[in-house]
């Protein structure tokens, strides 16, 4: 035993990888690695997530006195389903949308994106309302919707009407034929509640690098109608005059398919979803006096360093003069140079395996090796 491995501190603190690990199962891997390779070193893994999906797991286990709180919803896919927020204490409730709204929800059976609406999102937090939480965190990301908020705002109250007066339904083909809105009828309680929106992404909701013109194709919208539902996000905006403080060019607004602009409607707040998140578990106390800060996502690419844990995680260890290493599935090429500029290491698991379908089927394999050759250059 070296003096070196008794002083060794080290925080894991990854994101998941998605189709692969959670976090935890990233952080568990990592760990075994760097303890095998430096069994005196402290190692603390804290699993995190940036606002998408695992932000209710990521913030049960930093806050071990939160309770998980069933709720049964109708989820974008349209089958009753048994959802579950976290109550942190007695007015604080997080919700995730991907509960709820999430890509799987729809993969193998469901609605086609026009038919998708975000109406679930608003029966949660009026059940949490309904239990007296009046401080609401809303994790955004993961969302297989690309409605603009219109089924939310249904939900809580805004009335659309077409052409004809008759009420639009609440999805995306509602919103394409919307021609006015009444926020008269909005849930009163809204007034009264503190909620910020834990963005995983920093886009405005319109235009070349808005919600539908980036993420539209992989929640299943054609090309050729992205020109038609961007145009139709900017038109319903302009509708919704009721709260002239919600800006279309927010960072954040974009997210889950509008929701964040929806959301800053009803007078929440948009913020980044990794930078709080690291709030809510204490990350800034954890990392310091560490050697090292281990973080991973399961791509690294351009994204990596624009509202992306990763980026956070730089940031916060940075601050406290700790040095950062990103473990990730695979890494963009292009994006590597300025990866290799922003972290102390940059560790692939498809370079170490040899494909990307090795590395994602032994993904804990190759964790646990990078765990090691990790703790070889850090802690010896």
């Amino acid at each position: 035993m070296t003096d070196s491995d008794t002083l060794a501190r080290v925080l894991i603190a990854p994101d998941s990888f998605k189709g692969c690990l959670d976090a935890a199962g990233v952080a568990r891997a990592l760990a075994l690695g760097i303890r095998r390779a430096a069994p005196h070193a402290a190692v603390t893994e804290l699993p995190l997530a940036d606002g998408g999906e695992g932000t209710l797991d990521c913030l049960a286990l930093a806050h071990p006195s939160a309770r998980r709180v069933h709720a049964a919803v109708v989820a974008v896919h349209g089958q009753p389903i048994d959802a579950c927020w976290l109550r942190l204490d007695d007015q604080t409730a997080v919700i995730e949308s991907a509960e709820v709204l999430g890509l799987p929800r729809v993969e193998r059976s469901g609605p086609a994106v026009e038919r998708r609406g975000s109406a679930s999102l608003a029966e949660m937090i009026r059940v949490a309302l309904d239990a007296g939480c009046r401080r609401l965190f809303l994790a955004l990301g993961g969302s297989a919707t690309n409605d603009c908020g219109i089924g939310l705002l249904q939900g809580l109250g805004l009335i659309c009407v077409d052409a004809q007066g008759r009420r639009v339904t609440p999805d995306l083909a509602g919103l394409l034929s919307v021609e006015r809105v009444d926020a008269r009828a909005l849930d009163s309680r809204l007034a009264q509640a503190q909620m910020t929106v834990l963005c995983d992404v920093d886009n405005p909701l319109c235009g070349p690098a808005g919600a539908t013109a980036v993420y539209g194709r992989q929640k299943g919208l054609a090309e050729a109608d992205a020109r038609r539902v961007d145009e139709a996000f900017a038109r319903f905006a302009a509708l919704c005059n009721f709260n002239p403080a919600a800006s279309v060019d927010a960072p954040g607004a974009g997210a889950a398919g509008g929701l964040g602009f929806a959301l800053a409607l009803l007078g929440a707040r948009l913020d980044s979803g990794a930078t709080r998140i690291l709030e809510l578990c204490g990350f800034a106390s954890q990392v310091h006096g560490a050697r090292l800060a281990v973080t991973g996502e399961g791509r690294a690419d351009g994204q990596t360093l624009h509202g992306k844990l990763p980026a956070a995680v730089a940031r916060s260890s940075e601050a406290a003069g700790v040095p950062v290493a990103l473990v990730a599935g695979g890494v963009d090429e292009q994006a590597r140079p300025a990866l290799s500029q922003r972290f102390a290491a940059l560790e692939s698991l498809t370079d170490a395996a040899g494909s990307a379908q090795s590395a994602m089927d032994e993904a804990p394999r190759w964790l646990e090796q990078a765990g090691a050759a990790l703790a070889e250059r850090f802690l010896r």
